[in-house]
């Protein structure tokens, strides 16, 4: 009987540490700093050791460098859950060569101040770490 308990201790937390493996393995999103707002797109550093974005960056307003840099153009999105604030969102990013959408949510007149050269879509924004996503 001992036996049998302790097999099937032994399975069970095998299954948990199995399953929260995979958890992980599906989870595709990966945080995202906001380090800029311009008014026709939001300028973020992606915070993973791959290199997606342009590789260096001057913030001209700032004089700040930056690593893995990339203009997103989901911008009225993103202000609606970041409110203005700068922070860490978790994303799931897909470079685009396609022309900067027009944006419904404001009106902008002003040109973006020498922004990165890698142009991204989020796919999926969440404001917690591997969050369930729709599919």
């Amino acid at each position: 009987m001992k036996k049998t308990i302790s097999l099937l201790l032994a399975v069970l937390t095998l299954n948990i540490f199995t399953a929260c493996d995979k958890c992980w393995e599906e989870c595709r999103l990966i945080p995202a700093k906001v380090i800029r707002y311009d008014c026709d797109q939001v300028i973020f550093q992606l915070l993973t050791n791959e290199i997606l974005g342009d590789s260096t960056w001057l913030d001209v307003n700032s004089g700040q460098v930056y690593s893995n840099v990339v203009s997103c153009f989901n911008t009225c999105e993103i202000a609606a859950i970041t409110k203005g604030e700068y922070m860490t969102l978790y994303v799931n990013p897909e470079k685009t060569d396609l022309p900067l959408p027009p944006a419904d949510c404001f009106q902008c007149q002003a040109i973006a101040n020498d922004p990165p050269k890698t142009r991204m879509i989020f796919r999926d924004i969440s404001t917690k770490p591997c969050e369930a996503v729709p599919e």
